[in-house]
């Protein structure tokens, strides 16, 4: 039987599903900001 390698335990995979979800919260959390900005300016 050919083992298989557990992604949990892969630091690769790991780093890149960090990356991956880090990427993710820094998009939604630039999307708050902006649509704050615009808010601001549009309720002028």
């Amino acid at each position: 039987m050919i083992p298989t390698r557990d992604p949990r335990l892969d630091p690769d995979a790991r780093r890149k599903a960090v990356r991956r979800t880090a990427l993710w919260i820094g998009g939604i959390v630039l999307a708050v900001y902006v649509a704050f900005i615009l808010s601001g300016v549009v309720g002028r």
